[in-house]
Order: structure tokens, then sequence, then C-alpha cells
């Protein structure tokens, strides 16, 4: 894996391109280290499954960018595997969309354009009416109790300027209201549409100068109407939620 994007700097570089590379090597340096800490984690299960999620979460991370090349030989030493198991998380990864095959150049983080991201949040408002209508009537003590705690911590990630865990929290209040609702093709939906909505910062934008706080109450809000009585208000706020460029 590597952080080499698919436009290479061209040899003559300017002053700012030249401390853009020295910092994309020190990003670089960073996810050996993340991958290297992360080979004594794989455990017995499916291995293919766990380099899956670990690429995943290296995205929804950001620890590899869009653009980023994903490179199987590398991974496979890093993590002290066979590049087979990898291969088969790879092409994962492109048939959901968070990676983007080029022919002759192998697989890269893929880069979320414009049109992508209204075809994301189109996708999204679908997916939130639907799961806030069904999670109204399906939502379980438990998992109401697991969203409040999330709602809790967004709270507490507001406090603290954590934008980096509010972001994490957001994406996991709205998936979690998706497996409530108890259809599993919603969360395989929501999986789907989730790395463009996350390249895109289309959810908890980290350059939003408002206030995060509001942010977690509106998510107080949402919580609020998952009641049976309440389902068809419910979809509709969570649809109005969805369909904004905001955080």
């Amino acid at each position: 894996m590597s952080n080499t994007s698919a436009s290479q700097p061209e040899t003559n570089a300017a002053p700012d391109e030249v401390a853009a590379q020295s910092s994309d090597l020190d990003s670089r340096a960073a996810l050996r280290r993340s991958l290297e800490a992360e080979r004594g984690n794989l455990g017995r299960d499916l291995l293919s499954d766990q380099v899956y999620d670990l690429v995943r979460r290296l995205v929804m991370e950001q620890a590899l960018k869009p653009g980023d090349r994903v490179v199987e030989l590398e991974l496979s030493q890093r993590l002290g595997i066979s590049q087979a198991p990898v291969r088969d998380a790879v092409k994962r990864l492109a048939y959901e969309g968070v990676l983007t095959h080029v022919p002759r150049r192998g697989h890269f983080v893929t880069v979320a354009l414009e049109e992508d991201l209204e075809h994301a949040i189109a996708a999204r408002t679908m997916i939130e009416r639907t799961s806030a209508r069904l999670a109204a009537t399906e939502l379980s003590a438990d998992a109401r109790a697991e969203l409040e705690s999330i709602v809790e911590r967004m709270r507490e990630a507001a406090a603290l300027e954590d934008i980096a865990a509010f972001r994490v929290l957001d994406f996991s209040f709205h998936r979690h209201v998706c497996i409530a609702g108890g259809n599993p093709l919603i969360v395989k939906c929501w999986d789907v549409i989730e790395p463009a909505l996350r390249s895109s910062r289309a959810v908890g934008d980290p350059l939003f100068r408002g206030d995060w706080s509001k942010i977690a109450d509106d998510h107080a809000q949402l919580l609020g109407l998952l009641h049976a009585d309440t389902a068809d208000a419910a979809a509709e706020a969570f649809a109005r939620h969805a369909s904004l460029l905001s955080p």
C-alpha cells in the first residue's frame, strides 16, 4: 500500500509542492507503522474479512486518502500474510466503490466527484427516510440506549472539539438507525454509500465553522422522533437531515 496518488508530482517542484511531498512521506511512514502495529492483531477469523475491515477503516479514518494507491504486495508484506486474502479484500472494496481499479496501474482510493456526491446524498435521503420509519416501530430498548449513548458521546466530543471522534459517532448514529430498522439490505446500502459521504465530507464536515454541540442536539431530536406514533414525522425529519450539505 502506498500513499502515492494517481497524479505524480513534476520533477521541478515549487517550494509548496516540496513541502507537500515531505508531508506525504510522513503520512506514508505513519501508515506503514499502522499496518505493522496491526500485524499481530489478525486473529483466526477469515483473513480476507479482516483485511477488508482494516483497509476500509484506514480509508474511513483517512490514513488512506482519496487518490492513494493500494498495493496488494506491500499490504501483504506489512501484515505478514499471503496475497490471496489481500486480493479478495481489495476486489470486494472495489466492488463496493471504496477503491477504484485503474487498468495496468492498480487500485486507488476512490475520489468522490461532485456528481457522485449528489447521487450519494439522494441515495442517503431515501435510505434514511425508510430506515427511520422502520426503526420508529422496531427500535428496542437496548438499541435506543445505544443511540442515546452515541448522542452523549457526540456532545462530549463537541465540547472537547474532537471533530474526528464526532465524525465517527455521527456516522455510527445513522448506521445504528439503519440496523435498528431490522432490514439487513438497508444496512448494506448504507455501507456502500458511506465511503462517498465520508470522502466528500457530506457528513461531519471537519471544515464546518458552526456549533458542533447544536449538531449533537439535532441528533437527539431525531432520536426523540423514533416512536411508533411519530414514524412518519421521523421519516421526514431524517430525510431532511440527510438531504442537507451540512454535518
